[in-house]
């Protein structure tokens, strides 16, 4: 009888136990290098089930949470699992605390779990995936440039479906990728290969941290028989015979590679520029009419970190000028940087003037020591240039007046008689009468060169360029200017009221 009774207790415990859910907490690794992402999943089986709000373990907040749920058929019997797993980054060992879930009403707990947090060894000659960094040198100076090379290297027996490999970075560094990867073989391995340049924009001491890859290989993976042989799925697309019940899964691998310590020291007076360069400037003309625009051409050409040259802006005293920006074209050649640099800058004047010399300072890469060097100034005539400041005079026989062009008469002589004061009034009258003919007649000419001028500007250059001389002069050409200049340098796309302006110039005297 007491056997019986046992029997019966522990098949109604059984019974029992599969009523109640199966809650856990399990991590994705038990070990993660710094800066790699933490998670642990809580999973239960049950059917009502609240899992708890979890912010943060041990001062770290949870940067993500994900859930999911799956189902299970074996051999006709269902089975339901939800999860939720919780993501943070933390950088030194931390211990996940236990936590209370609720499921079918009852109230259970997880275990403790420790993660280890472990500073990544690089990879070495040897072993089937190697990661290395290498630098030409690992002292310079502001502005001197670095050539770093990435090498992967992978053995011929060894398989890759996927690489991810993060890029450097170093902060007060630009860095610049040369050219595409390239891809040898040395010593049974596969390597690829990427250069990159890097300029350092600050003096002081700094860590290049290790690089990380990551390596892809899928996994075949058969479906388990007990999953075929159920009914449900014996007919299923898992049957077909292109799956050949085997599925394919993508695991992923981390490898480290060295890391650097760069040291860089200052240039002398503040410097930024680091190389050595020669300069030239040069204009398309040295003889122009008045008003008419000269265009001068700055050329800088040299190897090293010839992108921080910077803009020119010159001002010459009654000569108005607008500055282009800078082109910049790099080379990288026998492992120097270098290139060429290009500004125009506009001159327009009413007289003649000099373009000052163009001076560059630098740090001589060869010397150790600072460097200026110059272009020659350029003097530039101005010609046809007709001010309106005529000293016009009119002379008459017998004494008659004279006449100047702001229409100042000298004093008559008194005359007794009555004709000679009317004959002069008449000739007063015919001279002034005429020089405001001519001064309107020259006025209407300029006027009508200009409108036909604008009429006939091909594109926007043009019409700055027509424009400049008259800067400042009315609020119509201010404004046509600047949306001239948008559209030549900023890439806008403003419309110009040419109408505007010609109805401008055929009504104010110029």
């Amino acid at each position: 009888m007491k056997n019986n009774l046992g029997k019966i207790f522990i098949l109604c415990a059984i019974f029992l136990s599969g009523l109640l859910a199966d809650v856990k907490l399990t991590v994705n690794s038990p070990a993660i290098y710094a800066g790699e992402m933490a998670s642990f999943t809580i999973t239960s089986d049950g059917d009502d089930i609240k899992f708890p709000t979890i912010n943060s373990i041990d001062s770290y907040n949870i940067e993500g949470t994900s859930s999911s749920s799956s189902t299970t058929i074996i051999n006709g019997n269902y089975s339901r699992k939800i999860s939720r797993t919780y993501s943070f980054s933390p950088t030194k060992d931390v211990t996940i605390p236990s936590f209370e879930i609720k499921a079918d009403g009852k109230t259970y707990k997880t275990q403790e779990q420790k993660i280890s947090v472990v500073q990544p060894s690089a990879s070495k000659d040897g072993e089937n995936f190697v990661i290395e960094v290498k630098a030409d040198k690992q002292e310079v100076k502001v502005g001197e440039s670095i050539n770093l090379t990435v090498l992967f290297k992978y053995k011929l027996d060894s398989k890759i479906d996927k690489l991810q490999i993060n890029e450097p970075k170093l902060e007060n560094f630009w860095i610049k990728k040369v050219n595409d990867v390239e891809k040898t073989s040395e010593k049974g391995y596969i390597v690829f290969k990427q250069k990159y340049l890097l300029f350092p924009q600050k003096s002081g001491e700094y860590n290049l941290s290790s690089l990380e890859a990551d390596i892809g290989k899928i996994i075949k993976e058969k479906i388990p028989n007990e999953m075929l042989d159920d009914p449900l799925l014996r007919n299923s697309f898992f049957r077909d015979s292109f799956f050949d019940s085997v599925t394919n899964r993508l695991t992923w691998q981390k490898i480290y590679s060295n890391a650097l310590h760069i040291s860089v020291k200052p240039l002398p007076n503040n410097l930024e520029l680091f190389g050595d360069y020669s300069i030239t400037s040069t204009v398309d003309k040295t003889i122009v009419d008045a008003n008419q625009p000269v265009n001068l051409t700055i050329s800088i050409t040299g190897k090293g970190n010839i992108d921080d040259i910077q803009k020119y802006n010159l001002t010459i005293a009654n000569v108005v000028s607008y500055a282009d920006e800078p082109k910049i074209e790099s080379t990288f050649q026998t492992d120097e940087y270098g290139g060429n640099f290009t500004q125009k800058i506009a001159f327009v004047a009413q007289s003649d003037y000099t373009i000052p010399k163009i001076e560059l300072t630098y740090f001589n890469k060869d010397t150790n020591q600072v460097k200026t060097i110059y272009s020659d100034s350029i003097n530039i005539k101005v010609i046809n240039n007709n001010p309106n400041n005529s000293a016009v005079k009119i002379e008459t026989s017998n004494n008659t007046p004279i006449v100047s062009n702001n229409s100042e008469i000298s004093k008559m002589k008194e005359e007794t008689n009555t004709n000679y004061i009317v004959l002069a009034l008449i000739v007063l009258f015919v001279i002034s009468a005429s020089l405001l003919f001519f001064k309107k007649k020259k006025t209407t000419k300029v006027e009508k060169n200009i409108v036909q001028a604008i009429k006939k500007a091909k594109n926007d250059k043009e019409l700055f360029e027509l424009l400049l001389p008259y800067n400042k002069r009315n609020q119509i050409i201010t404004d046509s200017l600047n949306k001239l200049e948008e559209n030549l340098y900023k890439k806008t796309n403003h419309k110009i009221d040419r109408n505007k302006l010609i109805d401008f110039f055929e009504n104010e005297i110029v």
